[in-house]
């Protein structure tokens, strides 16, 4: 769940300092500095499971690039928004040439969200729609009380798949492939 701070319009190099000067994990969206709460130990081995199956297959595959919960990917400057999903992957074709030495300014193709069980339906969905508005081609929401993901593409509708079911990278990951219960395993 985020926590919203002092009441203000904040920028993203606003953000860039407080992150350097604070332990705490934070999102801007539209301006609005939001605090982002500790997971606990189910979504950070949910989130683990998932990026280590990915980021695997893409680099076995040299697909691209695969990003871990702390990176922030500017996705509007106007609200200045820039969010962290819990994992990302960017094609080659949208990585840039170079590291930013800041927040990434540049879309992922494919981002996870995984639930926390203090996330609301309202913030998930929010988080969704910035994804999507931005450029996301694939959002996945990873639900581990439900032992779900929730599959999120623009204009289409959004597809539930559950523990036996097939995970697919589609176009995006080309012949990635797992089951959903592979993600929740112990």
């Amino acid at each position: 769940m985020a926590v919203a701070l002092e009441k203000r319009t904040y920028t993203i190099d606003d953000l860039w300092e407080l992150s350097h000067r604070s332990d705490k994990r934070m999102e801007l969206v539209k301006g609005e500095l939001r605090e982002l709460a500790p997971a606990n130990d189910e979504h950070g081995y949910v989130a683990s499971q998932l990026l280590l199956v990915v980021a695997q297959f893409v680099k076995q595959h040299r697909l691209g690039y695969t990003f871990a919960a702390e990176t922030g990917f500017v996705l509007s400057e106007e609200p200045a928004t820039v969010r962290a999903p819990d994992f990302a992957f960017v094609s080659r074709e949208r990585a840039p040439e170079d590291w930013s030495r800041h927040f990434a300014r540049y879309i992922p193709d494919l981002v996870a969200e995984v639930v926390s069980p203090n996330d609301t339906f309202t913030e998930v969905t929010e988080k969704v729609d910035d994804w999507l508005r931005s450029g996301v081609r694939v959002v996945w929401v990873v639900d581990p009380a439900q032992q779900t993901v929730r599959v999120y593409r623009p204009d289409q509708p959004v597809r539930v798949l559950r523990a036996e079911d097939t995970l697919s990278g589609e176009e995006v990951l080309p012949g990635f492939e797992c089951k959903v219960s592979e993600i929740f395993a112990r």
